[in-house]
């Protein structure tokens, strides 16, 4: 079975050497995706046919990684 492209006819080019398949950045891969990239919204929705929350760039995170996160994205004034 043919995985489903919510963004046919488009195609999203590949991501820079060196950075982050998913995201476009170049990050640690315990750190989290940076949910508004570009890179990482559309291909985020192609996949799954709507935009990244901050849950899903955290979610293959340890425990302690979204912890921090989550706290300074609060301080922020972000909520996750």
């Amino acid at each position: 079975m043919e995985k489903k492209s919510h963004l046919a006819p488009f195609k999203m080019m590949p991501t820079r050497h060196g950075t982050c398949p998913e995201c476009g950045i170049a990050h640690p891969k315990e750190y989290p995706h940076k949910q508004n990239s570009l890179a990482y919204q559309y291909s985020f929705y192609n996949d799954h046919g709507r935009f990244p929350t901050w849950e899903d760039a955290l979610s293959h995170c340890d425990e302690e990684m979204k912890a921090k996160w989550i706290k300074s994205l609060k301080e922020l004034g972000i909520d996750v």
